[in-house]
Formats: C-alpha cells, structure tokens, sequence
C-alpha cells in the first residue's frame, strides 16, 4: 500500500494542488475579474456573447470546480438578463444559464483536475491494472484534450446561438460596464496569477520529464513534495503585495472551507433527494444492468465506442454522475476486453462522457444551482437544446477519441 501511494504521490500532489489554486484564485478575486475581463471583449452582441461566456467558464471550470465556476458568472448573467429585458427581449435567460452550463462541463474534460470523475478513473485503472495507465500524464491529456474542448465550445455555441437565441434579440447590443473595478488587476491579483502559471508550469514539466527521464520518474515523488513545499510557503506565508483590500499571504487556513456555495441550495437539496431515492429503490444499479447488457454482443468496435459513450451521456442527465462512472469503468473495462479493444481509451471516453450532462436540471449540483437562480429559465428549452449537445457530443467524443487516443497513448 506504501509502494502504491508514493508511486501514486506525483498525482495526489496535483489533484490536491488544483484545490489550492482553486481557493488562491478565489480569494484574490482573479475569477470575477476574468469573467468581466472577458465578457467586456464580446461587444454586447448577443451571439458573440454567448460564445464568450461558454469561453470563460470553461477557462474557468477547467481549474476549479464547476459549481464555483457558474456561481462567479450568475451576478454578471442576471445583470445581463435584466438589460435585455429592459430593452425589450425575453426569452434571453434561458440561452444565457445555458451557456454558463456548457461552458462548465466542457471545462471539466479540458484538464486532469477538472472533473472528479478523472480522479475516479484513475483509480479504476489501477484497480483492473489497464496496460497504458502510467502513461497517462497532466501534460499529455492536454494534447487530446484541448482540441476536444475547442470543439465543443464551438458545438454548444452552434447549438445556443442558432436554435437558443429568440428572434428578438438580433440587432440588439448591450453594454457590459466593469463591475467595481474589476477590468483592472492589481498586483495582488497579479501575484496569485503568476503562482497559477508556476503551478501550471510545474506539472506540465514534471510531466514532460517523468516521460522522457527514467532516472526523473524514480525521484519525481521527491520533487513533487519540494515543490508543493515551496508552493505552500508562497501561498500561506509570504506576504503578498498589499492591494488595499488584503494584506499578508494570499491565503490562510480559514480559507480552505470557503466558497462552499449557499446561492440555489434548495435545488441541490431537492437534487440529493433525489439521489438519494433512486438509490434505495435500486433503479441505479437496474439501470447499469440493463446498459451491460446491451453491450453484451458482437458488434464493432466504433459502435461499442459509441454506445457506450452515449449511456454515460443520457444516465448522468438523471442519475449521479459519481454512480455512473463508477459502474461503467467495470462495464466498459470488461466489454472492452471481450471485444479485444484496449479498454484505456474507452474508460478515459467514460470519463469525459460524465462531464456531458447538458439537458437537465437534476443532471449536476451546477445544473441545479445555475437554473434555481436564473428565475424565467424554460425547462422544456433547456431539455430540447441539451438534448442536441448530447447527440453531438457522443458523437464529438466517439470519433476523436477513438482516434487520437490511440495516437497519444
């Protein structure tokens, strides 16, 4: 168990690691700048708004995680919803909860960190010792990765902007202004940002010399913890620039239990409920049944691919995502195996398919959170548009893993 731990350290160290960054980002307000930042370069127009807000939540929600993501965009989203319905559009809100929605779900496939579901895989893969794990690394995914989240950013935009928009809203600009500031950074903020680009900095190259170094790879555990030393020394001790708000350290103990976010509760309340009720009458695990065996059989293996990309996509729009995947790794692992495919790729597939969950409210706590407090959403727009990105996703997720995944690993 030791051996196993030390060897598994390096990524211990950065899944832990990205909560830190997560809470150093919070707490110098780098996010809501931004997202201000960012939306501010739209030019009010609604089309490209739309796919400036998919743009910078899933920055955002690729490095923390997704209910903190929607949670900093919903004061600039209903501001936005509030112009435009001064100006005499409605119908905006849905489009706009949605695509915070997109944008924090494809984050979460654009990085190692940015989904729980990654942590769970990794284990999976260590559990029924896949061939390929160890060569699974922070800077590698980003190879596939990325590309993957460009195209889904354009998907989803696609998608909210030619069968979301109402037709009201053509020709209609609306004017963004900087909230309290927040278009300027201060040195503090600047401060944290440059300890964000030594953490990225850092795992990228240990992840790049772990694969090209053998003699790295035996005392990359060793570096990981210096390096987390040091990180913490800047983060928790050493005095940051002063920025009149702030002063010391950017981050104390305190800060590790905030941002528990408070804002559409009782929608993730009602959404544990549910959860929770399906579980005790087992409709989960007769659900998982039933999808193994549909995938029992002959058949190709870009249908294999496909299918079960697209159970992941569609079960975790009702059931727990965290239910799903663990289910499906041994599902995919063992129909993978029985149809001589190399069941890495179609596990990872699993993975970043849990992120998928587009359609409804009681998909994800940010799902939850984001159509609670965006009062007005339309549940039936919010289903039929989602239910599109799924199809398209599957598909997205079926062709170019399949294809790249095999290059890369």
């Amino acid at each position: 168990m030791s051996t196993y731990v030390w060897h598994r350290l390096p990524l211990i160290l950065l899944f832990g690691g990205g909560y830190l960054v997560y809470q150093l980002m919070a707490a110098t307000r780098l996010t809501s700048s931004f997202v201000t930042w960012v939306l501010h370069k739209s030019r009010g127009g609604s089309g490209r708004l739309v796919f400036y807000i998919i743009c910078a939540t899933a920055m955002l929600s690729s490095f923390i995680p997704n209910t903190i993501a929607v949670l900093t965009l919903l004061p600039v989203l209903q501001k936005l919803d509030r112009e435009y319905s001064k100006q005499g559009v409605s119908g905006m809100t849905t489009p706009l909860m949605c695509a915070a929605i997109y944008g924090a779900a494809i984050g979460g496939m654009g990085s190692m960190i940015g989904s729980p579901a990654n942590a769970i895989l990794f284990g999976a893969l260590d559990v029924f010792e896949v061939p390929g794990r160890d060569s699974v690394t922070f800077f590698n995914w980003f190879l596939w990765s990325i590309p993957l989240s460009v195209l889904f950013v354009i998907a989803a935009w696609a998608v909210v902007a030619l069968l979301g928009l109402p037709a009201s809203v053509r020709g209609v600009d609306i004017e963004l202004a900087c909230l309290a500031g927040e278009c300027r950074t201060t040195k503090r903020q600047r401060y944290g940002a440059s300890l964000f680009w030594l953490y990225m900095g850092f795992w990228i190259g240990e992840a790049f010399l772990r694969e090209a170094s053998t003699e790295f790879a035996a005392v990359s555990p060793v570096v990981c913890l210096i390096f987390t030393a040091v990180f913490l020394y800047l983060a928790f001790v050493r005095s940051a620039p002063d920025d009149g708000h702030a002063a010391g350290p950017l981050l104390k103990v305190r800060d590790m239990l905030n941002g528990i976010p408070r804002r559409g509760l009782m929608f993730i309340l009602v959404l544990a409920a549910l959860f929770a009720i399906v579980h005790w009458l087992g409709l989960d695990e007769k659900a998982m049944v039933l999808v193994g065996r549909m995938l029992q059989g002959d058949m190709p293996e870009l249908l294999l691919f496909f299918l079960t990309i697209l159970s992941v996509v569609f079960l975790t729009e009702i059931l727990s995502n965290t239910a799903v995947v663990a289910a499906f790794f041994a599902i995919a692992f063992y129909a993978a195996t029985g149809h001589g495919m190399d069941p890495l790729y179609i596990m990872i597939g699993v993975s970043v398919a849990s992120t998928c969950a587009f359609m409804t409210p009681i998909a994800t706590p940010t799902n939850a959170l984001a159509f609670g407090e965006m009062r007005g959403a339309s549940l039936r727009v919010m289903v039929g548009l989602g239910f599109v990105l799924n199809l398209v996703g599957a598909c997205l997720l079926t062709l170019w893993l399949s294809a790249i995944l095999p290059i890369v690993y």
